[in-house]
């Protein structure tokens, strides 16, 4: 009857070990620590032939094995990721029913606890999608080095667009200026942008928050936020009536490939009261200080395309809404293990 392996069998001892195991035990040894060891211990032992596995056997068959044509795994396909299935949930659910003008964003920056206001520090190892978010706010900003390095690899990237060689999408690039002002009407917030240079005004529309999705990146110096808003355009207020509330001037780089836009940004928030005049209150009225960030938002150019093919999900027809949302999480992830 063959031995059974027992992992509580005691060790055998070395003077238990019979003579000839422990003389062939230190020639072993000593050809390894001397590759070339003394012609008297050399001519001692014979070298033993080199292994041959038996024919059909796995290890005979894994020589001719080709890595290219391995299966993905054992059941043939390949699982998506988890992070890239809860964003493309997170879209379809959202996505639904909304016929309208849809803003979708992702911005890089970081995840600050509210209390501390420090960036959380989770016990994780890697990207992660953060749930709870009654304690943390999110900071749409960067450092000045860190907007400088993404405007020259994006620069960068439209140059190497351009080559006579390169096979994929070109990358357009557009720099614009514009202010936009905030105005609270009957309860409804409304933006007002124009043109720096001209004043022409580009755009009246009120934004309603439909939600958003927080990924934490301990990997990398900024985290992810993706949002998804409802835009409505609206009639222009009168200017003259009504009190902004909040200015910003924006100096931005726009970098437009495929579907996406992605938006390197300089906002300046100059000094501003933070709410209507109190017509009672004495001394000078309290300001809020001027304040200036730096933002990098990836949206999507043509929202009506991943709306086209959440339908065709619900439909069960052929789609690439899941590759659509890969690519859109691929990009938010690239640059955010750039950041310096």
């Amino acid at each position: 009857m063959s031995e059974e392996y027992n992992p509580l069998r005691k060790r055998q001892r070395a003077e238990d070990t019979p003579e000839f195991q422990r003389r062939v035990s230190a020639a072993s040894l000593s050809a390894i620590i001397n590759p070339d060891p003394p012609e008297s211990l050399a001519s001692s032992f014979s070298p033993s032939p080199p292994f041959q596995p038996r024919q059909g056997s796995p290890l005979a068959d894994v020589r001719h094995l080709s890595l290219s044509r391995m299966e993905q795994n054992v059941f043939g396909s390949r699982p998506a990721e988890d992070i890239v299935r809860l964003v493309a949930d997170f879209m379809y659910t959202h996505l639904k029913d909304r016929a309208g003008s849809i803003e979708i964003e992702g911005k890089l920056g970081r995840l600050v606890d509210k209390r501390s206001g420090l960036r959380i520090n989770l016990p994780v190892g890697c990207e992660t999608v953060y749930t709870d978010d009654k304690n943390i706010r999110f900071e749409s900003n960067m450092t000045v080095q860190q907007h400088a390095m993404f405007n020259k690899l994006l620069n960068q990237r439209v140059d190497e667009t351009r080559r006579p060689e390169f096979r994929g999408s070109r990358i357009e690039y557009k720099h614009t200026k514009e202010i936009d002002h905030f105005y609270r009407i009957e309860g409804t917030r409304l933006r007002v942008t124009t043109d720096k240079e001209s004043g022409q005004v580009l755009a009246v529309i009120t934004k309603t928050k439909i939600a958003d999705l927080n990924i934490y990146s301990p990997r990398t110096k900024l985290d992810i936020r993706i949002t998804i808003n409802e835009e409505q355009t609206v009639e222009r207020p009168d200017m003259d009536a009504h009190k902004p509330i909040l200015e910003r001037h924006k100096d931005r780089l726009s970098y437009k490939q495929d579907l996406w836009s992605f938006d390197l940004t300089q906002v300046v928030s100059p000094e501003h009261e933070p709410g209507p005049v109190n017509p009672y209150a004495t001394g000078p009225p309290k300001t809020l200080p001027a304040v200036t960030t730096h933002e990098l938002e990836l949206e999507v150019a043509h929202p009506e395309t991943w709306l086209a093919e959440r339908a065709k999900v619900a439909l069960n027809k052929p789609n690439n809404f899941h590759e659509i949302t890969h690519t859109f999480l691929g990009n938010l992830r690239a640059l955010a293990k750039r950041a310096i």
